[in-house]
C-alpha cells in the first residue's frame, strides 16, 4: 500500500548552513524562506514550506560579516521578499496598521552596514510591491537602480487562472511609480507562454505588455507541467509546437525591446563593480553597473577585481555594454 508520512512545519530560528558564495564580490543573503502564495503552476510552496522571515538583527549581522570578508555588494533574497515581516510580531508605532517590520523597514535598517556599497533584492511579487518601498529605494543611496518583478502574463484571465493576485493594470502602475521616482531604473521580469488555455489573443497581450513597459530584460519560459500543481492536471494543455512558436516570438520582441532600452546608456559614464577577467578576452575586465548591466572594458581584471571604477560606454548591445575606463 501507500506510505503516509505526517509532518509538521519546521520553524527556522536561524540559518542552519553557511550560504553558498558563488562570487567573492557580490553576496546573497536570505531574508525570508518559503512562500505562502498558491500559484497554480509552481511547486515552491510544497517544497519550501510557509514563509518564515529572519530576524532583522540576524540579517544585518550576516551583511556585516560578508562586508568584513570584503564583499561590496549584497543581494537580499527570498521567493517573495515583499512578504518580509508578515510573520514577525508587532505593529508599527505610527498607528498605520502595518506590521512592525516590512521589507521597506528592513532596507532602512540594514542600509548603513559599513563596507557594503550596493544593495539589490529579488524576487518581488506585484501583489505586495508598494509605493512606500519604491520611494525608499529612490532615497537610499546604496539601493541599485534595478528591479526584478515577474509579471508572467499580460492577460488578466490568465493571471487569474495562475492565481497571481494582480492585473496587468496593477503591474503597469508599479512600473509607472518606479519610473516616477527612479526614471533611469532598469526593469526585468519573468513571463510564461503556453499556460493551459492560453489563446493567441491572450498571448498577444503579453507581447503588448513587453513592448509598452519597455523591459531591460525578461526571463521567458514555455509552460511546463510540474508534479503536484493544479495546472498540471487541467485538460486544456497547449501543444508543444504552439508553446515553442510563442516562446520564439516573445523572445524576438524581448530582445528588440532590450536593445532599444539599452540605447539610453550611449556615451554615459557608469559606475562598475569589477568582477574579474573577461573569460573570452584576457585583456578585458568586466563587471556590472548599478542597473545590472554587464560592462566590458580594457584593463587588468585580476588587479581591478572588487573595485568600483567608472566606465564611459562606447558600444551597446541588448544585454552588454562596452566602454573605456576613465
Amino acid at each position: 500500500g501507500e506510505q503516509v508520512l505526517a509532518t509538521e512545519n519546521i520553524y527556522i530560528e536561524e540559518d542552519i548552513t553557511v550560504p553558498k558564495r558563488d562570487s567573492d564580490i557580490s553576496a546573497w543573503v536570505n531574508v525570508i524562506y518559503g512562500c505562502n502564495e498558491k500559484c497554480t503552476y509552481c511547486v515552491v510552496p510544497n517544497v519550501r514550506g510557509q514563509e518564515q522571515s529572519r530576524l532583522p538583527e540576524n540579517i544585518k549581522g550576516e551583511m556585516q560579516m560578508v562586508a568584513d570578508l570584503g564583499f561590496k555588494e549584497v543581494t537580499l533574497l527570498g521567493q517573495n521578499v515583499d512578504a518580509y515581516g508578515r510573520d514577525l510580531p508587532g505593529l508599527a508605532d505610527d498607528h498605520s496598521g502595518r506590521r512592525a517590520w516590512t521589507f521597506t523597514d528592513l532596507l532602512n535598517y540594514v542600509h548603513d552596514v559599513k563596507g557594503i556599497e550596493r544593495i539589490r533584492f529579488a524576487t518581488s511579487h506585484p501583489r505586495y510591491f508598494s509605493h512606500r518601498l519604491i520611494k525608499a529605494c529612490s532615497e537610499l543611496p546604496k539601493m541599485c537602480e534595478f528591479f526584478h518583478i515577474p509579471f508572467q502574463s499580460g492577460d488578466n484571465d490568465i493571471l487569474r487562472e495562475m492565481k497571481r493576485g494582480y492585473t496587468h493594470q496593477r503591474y503597469r502602475t508599479i512600473i509607472d511609480t518606479i519610473r516616477h521616482f527612479m526614471p533611469d531604473a532598469s526593469i526585468s521580469g519573468d513571463a510564461i507562454v503556453g499556460f493551459p488555455g492560453e489563446t493567441e489573443e491572450q498571448f498577444q497581450r503579453t507581447l503588448q505588455l513587453v513592448r509598452e513597459v519597455g523591459f531591460d530584460r525578461v526571463n521567458t519560459a514555455a509552460y511546463s507541467p510540474r508534479p503536484n500543481t493544479p495546472a498540471a492536471e487541467w485538460e486544456n494543455q497547449i501543444a508543444d509546437f504552439v508553446k515553442s512558436d510563442r516562446l520564439n516570438r516573445l523572445n524576438a520582441v524581448v530582445n528588440e525591446v532590450a536593445e532599444e532600452r539599452a540605447q539610453r546608456f550611449a556615451g554615459r559614464e557608469l559606475e562598475v563593480l569589477v568582477e574579474g577577467v573577461n573569460p573570452r578576452n584576457p585583456g578585458q575586465a568586466f563587471g556590472r553597473s548599478r542597473h545590472n548591466k554587464l560592462v566590458y572594458f580594457d584593463g587588468d581584471g585580476d588587479a581591478l577585481k572588487g573595485q568600483l571604477v567608472t566606465v564611459k560606454v562606447q558600444e551597446i548591445r541588448a544585454y552588454t555594454l562596452f566602454g573605456k575606463k576613465i
